[in-house]
């Protein structure tokens, strides 16, 4: 074995995947919203620039077909819209719908109760910390 310590990252690894399951909600009963669409949703209802396929493939760090699929499931339930811009007809920017908008008030505290735990949970130095961590470490991967 090239990596002597190869069962102490297993171990990581598994703290990583149990942190990522409970702190990434999944839809609730009765909710047809998936995570990933949810997340799609809030990065075009907060993005202060044009959101793209290409922008939200990169932000999210998935593939482009993830991301067609994903506009394709929100545009079919009208929580987004595709404007095609004049140059390019297969250029498109997407803008969220006021059911979209509904949608985020109605889930964004189920969603992000995870993160409500941490917070009120920890000092917030240790909060602060974790994110910069967090970030850092994306920053890492995405490389």
């Amino acid at each position: 074995m090239k990596d002597k310590n190869w069962k102490d990252m297993i171990e990581k690894h598994g703290e990583l995947r149990f942190f990522s399951s409970m702190a990434i909600k999944k839809a609730h009963k009765g909710q047809s919203t998936s995570a990933q669409e949810l997340d799609v949703l809030f990065r075009v209802a907060l993005s202060k620039e044009k959101v793209t396929p290409g922008y939200l493939k990169d932000a999210m760090g998935i593939s482009k077909t993830i991301i067609s699929r994903l506009i394709e499931q929100l545009e079919s339930k009208q929580l987004i819209e595709k404007i095609h811009t004049n140059e390019d007809k297969r250029s498109y920017t997407l803008i969220i719908t006021e059911k979209g908008k509904k949608e985020i008030d109605d889930m964004y505290y189920y969603y992000l109760n995870p993160l409500y735990a941490l917070k009120e949970n920890m000092a917030e130095e240790e909060f602060e910390q974790l994110f910069k961590l967090i970030k850092q470490a994306n920053s890492i991967l995405a490389k």
